[in-house]
């Protein structure tokens, strides 16, 4: 794809979540009307009315779609372009109250992050960003951070609904990010990115984690100057992703 032809698409993907974040506002800020707790996953109306109206929006493309909601995962395209769509990340936060969540859009192309679209809930701030055209927040230039000792680093990460809690899996992961001057955990996996793509952050870090949750700040971090790696575990969409300023590692 040709940079007018994702220009366009980011401007499709920008209304797309605005639309979205509307009407999560408007009819569900009070009340998101849950509708599933099973383990420690969460399923809400608000969930699914954000993501039928994107999908609407996007309809007008045609690449093919990867969203939350659907029911089943299907398969990422190894190549061509794809949406994958969270039109609700931090889910939980949302339902309690908490002000850390946002709607999620990214295109991808050939497996890999193209350009990426989150919006801000809480702050109503829009980052947006193109691999290879750079990442912005409210239309001004953002960029990774410059900090490049790990003691002094922040890393961001989480604990998905199927990561592992056995006692050497989390003994391992301890010893990954005890070398951090800061740990940060706030529920949200697409603004714990867009965090490291402002320079707020250095890392972010998270295992078992599935795409959608993902797949648009990886693009705002890549677009920003950082590094971005991410590993496929399963055939049901679950990764290990790290992303970075490029200059601290995990």
């Amino acid at each position: 794809m040709n940079g007018s032809s994702l220009q366009a698409e980011l401007k499709l993907a920008e209304k797309a979540a605005a639309a979205a974040a509307q009407i999560l506002k408007r009819d569900f800020f009070s009340d998101a009307v849950v509708t599933k707790r099973e383990g420690k996953d969460l399923k809400t109306e608000a969930d699914v009315t954000a993501e039928n109206l994107i999908l609407d929006h996007l309809s007008t493309s045609p690449y093919p779609t990867v969203s939350e909601e659907a029911g089943v995962v299907p398969e990422l395209p190894k190549q061509g372009p794809c949406w994958i769509v969270d039109p609700l990340d931090g889910t939980m936060n949302f339902a309690r109250g908490f002000p850390i969540c946002c709607v999620s859009i990214a295109l991808w192309v050939d497996a890999a992050p193209a350009l990426g679209v989150v919006l801000d809930l809480n702050k109503d701030r829009l980052y947006s960003g193109i691999v290879g055209q750079g990442s912005f927040l409210d239309g001004n230039p953002m960029e990774v951070s410059s900090v490049n000792e790990t003691g002094q680093a922040v890393l961001a990460t989480g604990f998905p609904t199927g990561r592992s809690y056995d006692p050497e899996d989390l003994a391992e992961f301890i010893s990954k990010v005890r070398r951090f001057k800061k740990i940060r955990m706030i529920g949200s996996a697409a603004m714990s990115l867009a965090y490291v793509a402002q320079g707020t952050w250095e890392v972010y870090h998270e295992e078992k984690v599935f795409l959608w949750d993902v797949a648009a700040g990886l693009a705002l971090v890549e677009a920003a100057g950082g590094k971005v790696v991410c590993s496929q575990l399963s055939p049901e969409g679950t990764f290990n992703v790290t992303a970075s300023n490029g200059q601290v590692s995990l």
